[in-house]
């Protein structure tokens, strides 16, 4: 055939290259920027706003920018509840950030950081202030879970791993656990193929890793979102890598999710413990607090306590914020701390360290003597040099006043300016300068 006899439908129609968005396609691409909680929350706050407006006989649409400060100082001053009572911190955060978030999209101006809003910042400021007053400004975080509850959930029949569902409740508490997962995040999109197996160099252990998931701090950046890692125990069955790799063998083909729903009755030569369908949202938002009722804890814990487990336990390990924040997600120091709190092993301590200084009798009757380098944080070292328990702290000045007595004492110390002191934790010599304990630690 020749060329000039070809007809259009001989030539094949070559792709579109751009996508073309109406209004309407465009406005709901820019609204998928959002996550669903997000959506929720600026419509609650502009639906108690309107309430407050409709109360108030007050149209807000077409006031300018100063007139809408005005207002926003006034609706801070009064805004309650349905029941008429103030909104806890947690909850008025909440609303303010809805409207910021609201007036942002169809304004164009935001009422927190503008300095068009100066006294509705001022009066959100007083109304922080009234809360802290009245004991409503604490925000009760989610509690990490305690080590006798966490001994309670692994001894539970509630994570046998011999079951469909304890085997798969064993692996969603490694999974929030080990990366640190925040509540309902990404837990209905996770694929078994999200889950990456490989091998250190080094050690020459497995170890899995998560795929990078866009979370809330890390919706937009090209910052790993975690970096957790979930290392092997050799020769523990109950593992963290042994639990997933048969959860994840054990898991049915046809679906393409990893939380799915289990089968009531399986055995170990059955290839496929779970049904062709996923776990809805409301189970996997209540999985931790069914694990945890079943196992008889002391809290009923949620699926983000498992986040602030993970915190928790690193940082009273000793970890360094940035180490932690490299799993967790954190974007900065300021939200570790958020998570960080005095343990109650800790604020007991410090309690009979105070029942000491009064000479309240301990327990047995006798009077607490609490030594001062128990306050530490971590365990001393070998090198690390303690005062002795029944030994008072001295003054700059006794410290001097010691010094030059050793130094103008011969009989102590031949040629002080000579002699090369190497402090170590061997058996110190004492010596007795006025009135003070010295020890002298030689290599």
């Amino acid at each position: 055939m020749d060329a000039t006899e070809l007809t259009s439908e001989d030539v094949a129609t070559p792709p579109a290259r751009f996508q073309l968005f109406n209004d309407e396609e465009l406005a709901s691409f820019i609204d998928s920027a959002d996550s669903d909680n997000t959506k929720k929350q600026i419509k609650y706050s502009v639906s108690v706003f309107d309430d407050y407006c409709k109360q108030a006989h007050i149209d807000y649409a077409d006031l300018d920018n100063a007139a809408l400060d005005v207002l926003l100082s006034k609706f801070y001053a009064g805004v309650r509840n349905k029941q008429g009572k103030l909104y806890s911190k947690k909850s008025i955060q909440a609303i303010r950030f809805g409207l910021q978030r609201h007036f942002l999209s169809q304004r164009g101006v935001d009422i927190v950081k503008s300095q068009e809003f100066s006294v509705s910042s001022k009066a959100f400021k007083a109304l922080l202030v009234t809360l802290k007053q009245q004991g409503k400004a604490v925000v009760n975080k989610h509690p990490p879970v305690s080590k006798p509850d966490m001994d309670r959930n692994q001894a539970s029949a509630s994570l046998d791993i011999t079951t469909a569902s304890g085997l798969q409740n064993k692996v969603f508490i490694d999974t929030m656990v080990y990366f640190a997962n925040r509540g309902m995040e990404n837990l209905r999109v996770m694929k078994p193929e999200d889950f990456l197996l490989q091998t250190e160099a080094e050690s020459g252990r497995e170890f899995y890793s998560l795929k990078d998931f866009g979370t809330k701090n890390h919706a937009m950046d090209d910052t790993a979102s975690q970096g957790g890692r979930m290392y092997e125990i050799q020769g523990n069955p109950r593992g963290p890598v042994a639990t997933l790799k048969k959860y994840l063998d054990k898991l049915n083909p046809q679906c393409q999710w990893t939380w799915q729903r289990p089968k009531k009755m399986v055995t170990e030569d059955v290839s496929v413990w779970y049904d062709n369908s996923p776990l809805g949202r409301d189970t996997l938002q209540n999985m931790m607090k069914k694990i945890s009722m079943a196992a008889g804890c002391t809290k009923v814990y949620t699926n983000h306590c498992l986040r602030a487990t993970t915190v928790t336990l690193l940082d009273h390990a000793g970890c360094v914020n940035r180490d932690i924040m490299t799993v967790s997600g954190h974007r900065s120091e300021t939200s570790i701390k958020h998570y960080v709190s005095t343990s109650e092993g800790k604020k007991e301590q410090m309690s009979d360290i105070i029942s000491a200084t009064l000479n309240h009798p301990g327990p047995s009757g006798s009077t607490l003597n609490m030594p001062r380098h128990k306050l530490n944080k971590s365990s001393p070292s070998d090198g690390d040099i303690l005062p002795s328990e029944d030994t008072e702290p001295m003054s700059l000045s006794q410290v001097d006043q010691i010094m030059n007595s050793i130094a103008n004492s011969p009989n102590v110390l031949q040629d002080v300016s000579n002699t090369v002191c190497n402090v170590s934790n061997q058996n110190p010599s004492a010596f007795n300068f006025h009135g003070c304990m010295v020890n002298i630690y030689n290599k």
